[in-house]
């Protein structure tokens, strides 16, 4: 894991959750192991429960991860929409689903 990764974990996230993180994103084995470790880390904005929420998401198809974090501020289809809200709404549908 990258040491960019590690140092944003020890900023973003406080004792125990700091292991959690750490456990959690070197769970993932999919392509692009540490540029989508980053954007989860991005998109759950310091929040431990996002964390296992996105990497779910990530194990489904890493590239939702890429596209929330990286490219979903310039994509025109969502002019006027606020994308973590739709972020959160998608995956809460992959939620009730997985229930």
């Amino acid at each position: 894991m990258e040491q960019r990764i590690i140092e944003r974990i020890g900023r973003e996230f406080q004792g125990p959750d700091q292991n959690r993180v750490l456990e959690l994103l070197v769970s993932y084995s999919g392509p692009e192991s540490d540029r989508v470790r980053w954007d989860i880390l991005e998109l759950s904005r310091g929040k431990l429960e996002k964390i296992g929420e996105y990497l779910k998401a990530a194990q489904t198809d890493y590239r939702d991860i890429l596209y929330w974090a990286e490219y979903y501020q310039n994509d025109p289809m969502l002019r006027g929409r606020d994308p973590k809200q739709m972020v959160d709404e998608i995956i809460a549908k992959w939620r009730r689903k997985s229930e």
